[in-house]
């Protein structure tokens, strides 16, 4: 169990030091890189929904865009943190 521990923390530190060089690798940049069409679809998809002309509110820049700008890294570190932490306090 203690070389799981020793793996979960040092994923934690490699993925927390790679944002650390790397911040503008988020979801939506990523997603851009792989297949941009999808993307922009999805944008037309939620703007011209049947929700959006009920909420009354730009459910695209308050919702997706916060979502789409979320470091990748950062959060594969705090992934790797909670489940060492998880390890930790179990054994």
């Amino acid at each position: 169990m203690k070389i799981i521990k020793f793996i979960f923390f040092i994923n934690f530190l490699i993925f927390l030091i790679l944002h650390k060089l790397n911040e503008s690798l988020t979801i939506g940049a990523k997603w851009a890189d792989i297949h941009i069409n999808s993307l922009i679809g999805l944008q037309k998809l939620i703007e011209s929904s049947f929700i959006q002309s009920k909420i009354d509110t730009i459910i695209w820049y308050s919702v997706f865009i916060p979502i789409l700008n979320t470091p990748i890294l950062f959060i594969l570190a705090l992934f790797f943190m909670f489940i060492f932490i998880f390890i930790f306090l179990k054994y």
